[in-house]
């Protein structure tokens, strides 16, 4: 039926149908198959069909180009060569040949009509006109549709034979030459249609694929490429040797080698290994690659490296010597004498090279290595500069051993002599970026190649690595990779009997003062600890791995738990053995099992958990009933003895165990008698927690292996150690804590039940017994805050009442800490709040308090005893506390804001106190004294920092919506806005404390008034203020009017007397507000007049620090980490050139601005400094800090040059640099020769185009010349100064 349609469709030329029929195929749930169809067709219907066919294509070919508005499909047309193919390859049907013909003479006649006859010009043209209006148009969908019909033949001629139509060919060949000037879909149609032909190898294929490939390449390069475009392109590789190589497609081929998109997959770098070997195509492929090595990942660049190997492998004679000459070689120079610390170039050079060393097992391929690098890699070994040192040696390690097997075995020994001394020798290289790589180079070749080494070089590599580079105090980097190849070492089995003797010797390493060191230490024995055949505890002793637990950073600890994990907590052991584990850690260090059982809980599975908790639970409730028993049994002992035999007293004594001492806690505690028939006291025999769960069970045989644990043994107990019992109640606590996130999901309730059930039925039992040991009752305080209050009601009340009995010399956190964290678990923090309300409320009442009369009559009137007196320091102590612990700090704003803001509102007081104080000569009163005030306001301005809660910004209501806007109005009154609380105390400070700083501010009555501490209480007010509001810019809380604000607020306080109590933290308002408006505020770059921006903050801190350090004083104690914060302010803002140039010129300035004023003052320099820090603090400070800092170096060096060469300079000025120059040159830190050359350079410049000028009178009375001005020695002492820096520089 099918069969039947198509050849009607095409004898009749009905497109519709032809296009329906296609259609028909490419739907899944068609049964239409035209590839069925098409091997149905006799060979004469096959030259039909695609006569037809041809003739349809011809036609939508011709109105194409007729009708085409593209100049390029046009031009193309106009081809003698595309001419010529049409005319040769395609022939109208016999049916439409008279027709083409008629046409033709009646287009010849229009023609002669209209050349003989202007007249009918118009009418002639009108006819035209309306039979070109008949034709039909371009119609794509039809030639598409052919070329697919083609597609689908082409796929089923391997079917039937090799059988193809001549008219299908002449299409092909026709398409394939419009292919490049066609577009869309029809484009990719002819694109698959001579895909399909080149793969099948039918006739003709050489002459359907010159186009096509480059649009392939295209298309794979694209943008839009996929990994079955590069496929497709590799596909027909073959092509490359029948296509000519012009030059727009080794354009394109360059483009390929340099896309990562092709070398990211295996099939496009086996295609650019195949461009490799065209001989033409070599160097410029080379180069294409090196363009983008810098940018290259490493997995990319490795890529590369099979693409040169596979091309050297396939390629011989020329191409082969060229690839190793022209490319291979190059690499190799290159990764020799590129800068590692430039990029990414240098480690994507040798992960390129590292394809090609790893197979020099390959004879061919180890020659080639060698003769490679003979010409220059051993000379790069000694050269002076040590980055190519280093880099020599990270290739000579990699390719290690270099070898040629057709010499012979005295030369190929002395080859690999060589290279063995060559390595012992960069192992104490003076460079240490030489000696890191040359350990790691020299264990991985240890690690690969140990049988082959001889025993002699062995030992000399590891006395090198030991007696040596472990102890390199110049760099901690060395002795990490000495470690680190420890460990590596330890890869090659046949290694391990050497290194079980060599690893005991290193355990030093374990106490390193580098942090790194110690974490690869800690590697090392986890990778000893796996290899199971050296024993981890005999290279570094256990109660020292525990100390190192004890002391050490968390990022060591972890690891030390995960070392230690096993043999102090193995789950896998037997309950009794998994707590007698527990009790020989806390025995040994107890410190040490807090800190282990903090890290060890996030690996162990919350069932484990809850149970090893009950375990310890368990075995201290056995414990105290087993003291209870003995000392009921001792009691009835001593009894009957004292009935029977009175005069005998020392019996009892005789009879009383070993633990009875009275040292410590509960050891030899004397408990009440208990009867045998006291339920309530007497064990269980069985513990059921709940009835269907599989716990229960579980602890059923915990209950009774804690029995039998504590039964194997009565005379003695290792819970008779008071540390020991807080050491379980410890862990209990950090258990349960640190795993409260995961206790408080729903799949995990069963288990929190289980805990509080257990535990609260043990409380009561655990605080009688141990209630004289204070330190087990505090942990079973804080223990209990984790219960739900309803079951522990009582410790609630005894908590409030230890807060409120405690004195002013309790303010140790010690006193309180534990009773406020339990409140705040019981979402007690109301209480909290409230207590340290009313002690503030009774501070401040005191100070308001002045006479003594007024005092008499504030106590008078009937009123509560107190029996607690009102600790106001204290209460600032306990909301310090509850601010900074963020459980608490959670509970207090999520349930208790309101609080929150009337103790802030309490707390504002002590701004009007403060200003009561400035007036007065001495403190308010005793509990109202100046530390307390100044406390106070710190703690209000973090309590406004805190409660920052503005209005959220929303449009405009519309109207009929006034109960919402009532309801926001309501709402937004509740809210609390810091920024309005800042700005009123910001204008506060301005009128009141600033004027303190400020000598010619005050009058001489208030300075009487104030006193002496008034200048300290107001320089510590206006600190806490200023940070409070750095802290606001750096959440992002404030907007760029209030940083503004800041800024000005800050500038003033840098230009009052007590400058440098603000360099700091100015410093830091500065850092956070270039970045808050770099961020937000990017219409407020340009500067505003009034407004000081955060750069001209930064010059005015500068010249601050100048100016105070300008009469030879020494750096204040306040500022004593003013050289860390101003390096890292300068190496953050200067991220751009102009924000640079602006910042270090003014520093420049500055810095030599200072250096003048001192040789005005000594009349000249001091030629007997020889650094920075001898020059005075000013130095020490705006210099020393980029000496530190290669980046701020340069900066520093480039503006001291601009300013040398811009700005004009009188003779102390030169003297002042040519100095500087001097001491930079022999104490130069991280500034490079090159910069200080360069201002040498200008210097000298300058110098030589100074001329002074002569006097008459010295001219006529030459014998007696006039002695020389003080400007004409200083531009001598600066030039001999230049010249002397001349040539110890080596400046021609």
């Amino acid at each position: 039926m099918s069969k039947q349609l198509l050849l009607t469709a095409i004898e009749e030329g009905d497109h519709t149908a032809f296009l329906d029929l296609l259609a028909q195929h490419n739907n899944k749930r068609s049964i239409v198959d035209l590839g069925e169809v098409l091997a149905e067709l006799s060979q004469g219907q096959l030259n039909t069909v695609w006569t037809a066919l041809h003739s349809w294509a011809n036609d939508q070919l011709n109105k194409l180009v007729g009708g085409s508005e593209n100049e390029e499909v046009r031009n193309f047309a106009k081809e003698p060569s595309l001419s010529h193919e049409v005319t040769s390859h395609m022939e109208a049907p016999p049916q439409l040949q008279g027709e083409e013909s008629q046409m033709e003479i009646g287009e010849s006649e229009d023609k002669g009509d209209q050349a003989g006859n202007k007249e009918q010009l118009p009418a002639d043209g009108g006819e035209k006109e309306a039979q070109h209006s008949q034709i039909e148009p371009y119609n794509e969908p039809i030639l598409l549709a052919v070329v697919r019909f083609a597609s689908i033949h082409i796929g089923t001629i391997r079917g039937f034979g090799t059988f193809i139509p001549e008219k299908l060919i002449e299409l092909a060949v026709l398409l394939h030459g419009m292919v490049s000037v066609l577009e869309g879909q029809l484009q990719e149609a002819i694109v698959t249609l001579c895909e399909l032909w080149w793969h099948n190898e039918l006739d003709e294929r050489d002459c359907l694929i010159s186009n096509v490939l480059p649009i392939l390449i295209q298309t794979a390069i694209g943008k839009s490429g996929r990994r079955k475009d590069v496929i497709s392109v590799h596909n027909i590789r073959g092509a490359l040797d029948v296509v000519e190589f012009d030059e727009s497609l080794v354009d394109l081929l360059m483009a390929c080698s340099a896309c990562p998109r092709f070398i990211s997959c295996e099939e496009g770098a086996r295609w650019i290994s195949e461009l490799f070997s065209r001989q033409m195509l070599v160097s410029r492929l080379h180069r294409s690659i090196k363009s983008v090595l810098p940018e290259c990942t490493k997995d990319q660049s490795a890529k590369y490296g099979e693409v040169y190997f596979r091309a050297w492998k396939k390629s011989t004679g020329d191409v082969q010597n060229m690839i190793e000459e022209s490319c291979i070689q190059d690499l190799m120079y290159a990764a020799v004498h590129v800068d590692p610390l430039a990029g990414k170039l240098s480690t994507n050079l040798h992960h390129l090279l590292h394809q090609i060393h790893r197979h020099k097992r390959h004879h061919l391929v180890e020659r080639m290595i060698l003769s490679l690098y003979n010409p220059f890699l051993w000379r790069s070994l000694k050269v002076a500069n040590g980055y190519v040192r280093m880099n020599a040696t990270g290739l000579l390690c990699d390719a290690f051993p270099l070898s040629d097997r057709t010499c012979s075995l005295e030369e190929r020994q002395e080859l690999r002599d060589r290279q063995y001394q060559t390595i012992i020798t960069l192992l104490t290289d003076p460079c240490h970026l030489v000696r890191i790589t040359a350990i790691k180079g020299t264990c991985d070749i240890l690690n690969n190649y140990w049988l082959l080494i001889p025993s002699q070089v062995i030992k000399t590599i590891f006395q090198k690595l030991i007696s040596e580079l472990l102890c390199d105090s110049s760099s901690a980097e060395v002795r990490t990779q000495v470690i680190k190849g420890m460990a590596l070492i330890l890869d090659s089995n046949d290694a391990i009997p050497f290194m079980r003797e060599v690893l005991p010797r290193i355990s030093d390493s374990f106490d390193d003062i580098s942090v790194n060191v110690r974490i690869a230490f800690v590697h090392l024995l986890l990778k000893v600890k796996s290899l199971k055949i050296i024993k981890y505890w005999k290279i570094v002793p256990i109660n020292h791995l525990l100390h190192g637990l004890e002391d050490d950073v968390p990022s060591v600890c972890k690891l030390l738990t995960q070392l230690l994990l096993n043999s102090f907590h193995p789950t896998q052991k037997p309950d009794h053995e998994l707590l007698q584990r527990c009790l020989v850690l806390l025995k040994e260090n107890r410190t040490a099992a807090r800190r282990f059982y903090q890290y060890a809980s996030r690996t162990l599975d919350i069932r484990s958990t809850v149970e090893f908790i009950l375990l310890i639970c368990l075995c201290i409730r056995n414990y105290i009933h087993s003291q209870e028993s003995q000392d009921a049994s001792r009691d009835e002992d001593h009894e009957n003895c004292g009935n029977s035999n009175i005069d005998q007293p020392a019996s009892s004594r005789q009879t009383a165990p070993k633990g009875s001492s009275s040292d410590g806690g509960h050891k030899g505690r004397r408990g009440p008698k208990v009867c045998n028939n006291n339920k309530e006291n007497k064990m269980p025999q069985r513990r059921t927690m709940l009835p269907t769960s599989q716990l229960d069970s579980n602890a059923n045989r915990k209950d009774s292996g804690a029995k039998e644990g504590n039964a194997d043994d009565d005379d003695s107990s290792p819970l008779d150690c008071p540390m020991v019992v807080g050491g379980l109640f410890d862990t209990i606590v950090i258990l349960w804590s640190t795993n409260a996130h995961r206790l408080a999901q729903p799949q995990n309730s069963k288990y929190l039940e289980i805990l509080r059930l257990k535990v609260s039925k043990n409380m009561p039992l655990f605080f009688k017994f141990f209630k004289e040991n204070k330190d087990v009752s505090q942990t079973l305080l804080y223990l209990a805050s984790f219960l739900p209050k309803t079951l522990v009601p009582t410790l609630v009340g005894h908590c409030l009442s230890r807060l409120r009995s405690l004195q002013q010399d309790q303010d140790h956190e010690d006193f309180y800490v534990t009773y406020i964290n339990a409140l705040c678990n019981w979402n007690r923090v109301d209480d909290v709040l409230e207590l340290a309300t009313d002690w503030l409320v009774e501070g401040f009442h005191s100070a308001t308090v002045t006479s003594p009369k007024e005092r008499r009559l504030s106590f008078r009137g009937v009123r509560f005893r107190q029996t607690h007196s009102a600790q106001p320091s204290l209460a600032l102590r306990l909301i310090r506390h509850v601010l900074q612990h963020p459980l608490n700090k959670l509970a207090a704003l999520s349930k208790n804001r309101t609080l929150v803001e009337d103790l802030a509102e309490t707390l504002k007081v002590s701004k009007d106190l403060l200003e009561d104080r400035l007036n007065h000569s001495d403190e308010l009163s005793d509990l109202c004294n100046d530390k307390f005030l100044c406390s106070a306001w710190s703690e209000y301005l973090s309590l406004v920092a805190v409660l920052h809660n503005p209005a959220p910004e929303k449009p405009a209501a519309n109207e009929g919506k006034g109960e919402e806007q009532e309801e926001e109005q309501e709402e937004n009154k509740a809210r609390f806005n810091s920024i309005d609380q800042l700005h009123n105390c910001l204008e506060w400070a301005s009128s009141v404390l600033i004027p303190v700083l400020s000598n010619e501010g005050i009058g001489e009555k208030r300075k009487l008034r104030a006193g002496d501490d008034a200048h300290r209480i107001s320089a510590e007010a206006l600190s806490h203020l200023v940070k409070t509001c750095k802290n606001l810019i750096i959440i992002g809380a404030a907007d760029p009017e209030f940083v503004f604000e800041v800024c000005n607020f800050t500038d003033i306080l840098l230009k009052s007397d007590a400058c440098e109590n603000f360099w700091e933290i100015s410093l830091l308002v500065t850092l956070e507000s270039y970045q808050y408006l770099k961020v937000y505020g990017s219409s407020f770059n340009e500067a505003v007049e009034g407004i000081v921006m955060p750069l001209d903050l930064l010059k005015s801190c500068i010249t601050s620090i100048a100016d105070y350090l300008c009469n030879d004083r020494s750096l204040p104690k306040a500022a004593s980490g003013l050289d860390k914060t101003l390096g890292l302010v300068l190496a953050t803002l200067c991220q751009t050139r102009a924000t640079e140039k602006e910042v270090f010129q003014h520093l420049a300035a500055t810095v030599l601005d200072w250096l003048c004023i001192k040789v005005e003052k000594r009349q000249g320099v001091d030629p007997e400094i020889k650094s920075v820090q001898d020059m005075g603090s000013c130095m020490m400070v705006l210099v020393g800090v980029c000496q530190t800092r290669m980046k701020l170096s340069s900066y520093l060096m480039e503006a001291i040059t601009d300013f040398i060469r811009d700005s004009a300079m009188d003779s102390t000025t030169l003297l002042a640099i040519s100095h500087l120059l001097k001491v930079l040159s022999q104490d130069s830190g991280k500034i490079s020769r090159y910069s200080i050359k360069q201002s040498i350079g200008a210097v000298d410049s300058l110098l030589a185009s100074i001329i002074f000028p002569v006097s008459v009178e010295s001219c006529e009375d030459s014998e007696t010349p006039l002695p020389p001005t003080i400007y004409e020695v200083y531009a001598k002492t600066a030039r001999e100064m230049v010249d002397e820096l001349k040539s110890t520089m080596g400046i021609i």
